[in-house]
């Protein structure tokens, strides 16, 4: 199911109307513009950091337990990224598909596809406006709709 919310909010706020859902999948993180403290990098399973000023490039792998522990750090912020959810079991090379949002024109077709073949969530945040949720997680998608009024189904908004 895919949705659209034109609101923006907390990762922490966002992650809380999973209702512990997302802690069932690792999560890959890219095309991030955030500030995070380097304090909290101990989070990441892995990560890629590429010497470059853009944060953009960086790719970080982390389980849902400190996802969810990170988006409650005070002083984290995202504004542009994308969240894939992988189960558990699913192995992924970090250095080869890199979902991306910013300039990403497949968001805004009929029925669009989450980016990396072997994720079944992707949570979009989307320059500080909106937020996009692609899932094939119908449990996950009913948490977040139910949670959150004004959302739209992503295929009648496009």
């Amino acid at each position: 199911m895919y949705t659209i919310l034109e609101e923006f909010l907390e990762l922490k706020k966002i992650l809380k109307s999973f209702d512990g859902l997302e802690k069932k999948y690792n999560w890959l993180l890219t095309d991030l513009d955030w500030y995070c403290p380097e304090d909290c990098i101990h989070y990441f399973a892995d990560d890629r950091i590429f010497n470059s000023n853009s944060d953009r490039l960086n790719t970080y792998w982390i389980t849902g337990e400190n996802l969810t522990k990170l988006a409650n750090v005070q002083n984290v912020y995202f504004i542009w990224g994308v969240f894939s959810a992988f189960y558990k079991e699913e192995i992924i090379d970090l250095d080869t598909i890199k979902p991306y949002a910013d300039g990403n024109p497949n968001f805004w077709v009929k029925n669009p596809k989450i980016q990396h073949p072997k994720a079944v969530v992707e949570l979009v945040l989307w320059d500080s406006s909106s937020i996009l949720l692609l899932s094939k997680d119908d449990e996950i998608t009913n948490t977040f709709r139910n949670s959150f009024k004004g959302w739209q189904d992503l295929n009648n908004y496009n």
